[in-house]
C-alpha cells in the first residue's frame, strides 16, 4: 500500500496555525526563521506509518525547499514528489529519467513559458504582485495581495492558460501557473506502477492536490483547504473523506485514518 500525502497544510504546518506551542515540533527552519511544525503525535503516528507502507512525502516544494523539512530524515521513505510532481527523488537523488520525460513533455503540449508570462503582464502590477519565483523551471508562482487581485481578469487569464495545457490555482497569497502535465498523479502513477502496488491512499488540501486524491482509492482532506472550500459538494470531491479536526491538528486525524485503512487493505 501507498500512503501519498501533501506536505504543506495537510501533515506540517507554519506557525499561524498555532495558538499553543505545547506537543508541537519545529521540523523546518530556514536560516534563523521557524517555518514548519507538526505535532508530537502526528510525528509518532507518521514514523509508525512509513515503517509499514510505502510513504511519499507529495509536495509543490521545489526540491530546495522540500530538502529543508528536517524531520523527514527520520521518517522512512524511498520517494519523495516534489515541484508538483516535476521531479521525483528516489533515495535522495533525482530521478533524470523523470524530470526529461517531464520537461520533454511541456515542451511538447504546453504554452512556451516565456510566452505565459508576456501576457500575464497585461494584467499583473504591483498593486497585487509582490513578488515572482520559477520553481525548479518547471512553472511560476506569485506572493500576492490577495484583496487588491482584479478577480475577473485573473479568472479570463486562467481560462486563457487552461486552453493552453496550463492551469491556475490561487491558493493563501501564493498564486501559482503550471503545466497540466506537472501534475503529482502522475508522479504518483509513475512510482506505482514501478513498485507494483495496487492500493494507493492520498492525503492533501490544496486544488493541485485534488487530482491525485480523485484518483487515488483512498482520500482524505483536511477542511481548512481549497477541496474543502470549492469543492466539498461537487463531484469532483465524490470520493474525498474531510476530517472533523482543522489545522496543525487535523494531521493526527488523517494519520489516524491512514492506518484504519491500511489495517483494512493489508489484512484482506
Amino acid at each position: 500500500m501507498i500512503f501519498a500525502s501533501d506536505l504543506d497544510r495537510t501533515l506540517i504546518y507554519s506557525k499561524k496555525f498555532i495558538s499553543d506551542h505545547k506537543d508541537i515540533r519545529l521540523i523546518e527552519k530556514k536560516e534563523d526563521e521557524s517555518i514548519s511544525f507538526m505535532t508530537e503525535i502526528a510525528i509518532k503516528k507518521l514514523k509508525k506509518l512509513s515503517d509499514e507502507l510505502l510513504f511519499i512525502p507529495v509536495t509543490t516544494r521545489t526540491i530546495e525547499q522540500y530538502r529543508r523539512i528536517s524531520i523527514l530524515e527520520k521518517i522512512a521513505h524511498k520517494y519523495a514528489i516534489v515541484s508538483n510532481g516535476g521531479n521525483i527523488i528516489i533515495d535522495g537523488e533525482v530521478d533524470r529519467y523523470w524530470s526529461q520525460f517531464i520537461r520533454n513533455k511541456i515542451k511538447r503540449m504546453c504554452l512556451p513559458f516565456k510566452d505565459l508570462l508576456l501576457k500575464f503582464k497585461e494584467i499583473e502590477s504591483i498593486e497585487w504582485v509582490k513578488r515572482k519565483r520559477t520553481a525548479d523551471n518547471l512553472f511560476t508562482y506569485c506572493i500576492v495581495e490577495r484583496d487588491n487581485i482584479p478577480m475577473e481578469k485573473l479568472n479570463s487569464f486562467m481560462e486563457w492558460l487552461e486552453h493552453r495545457n496550463w492551469k491556475g490555482s490561487l491558493q493563501g497569497r501564493k498564486l501559482y501557473f503550471v503545466p497540466k502535465c506537472v501534475c503529482k498523479w502522475e508522479a504518483t502513477k509513475y512510482i506505482k506502477e514501478c513498485e507494483n502496488i495496487d492500493f494507493v491512499a492520498s492525503a492533501g488540501d490544496s486544488l493541485l492536490d485534488l487530482p491525485m486524491l480523485k484518483m487515488a482509492d483512498y482520500a482524505i482532506s483536511p477542511p481548512h483547504g481549497e477541496i474543502y472550500k470549492d469543492h466539498r459538494e461537487s463531484k469532483a470531491a465524490q470520493n474525498i473523506i474531510f476530517t472533523e479536526k482543522e489545522g496543525i491538528f487535523a494531521a493526527e486525524e488523517i494519520l489516524e485514518k491512514i492506518n484504519i485503512c491500511k489495517e483494512s487493505v493489508l489484512n484482506v
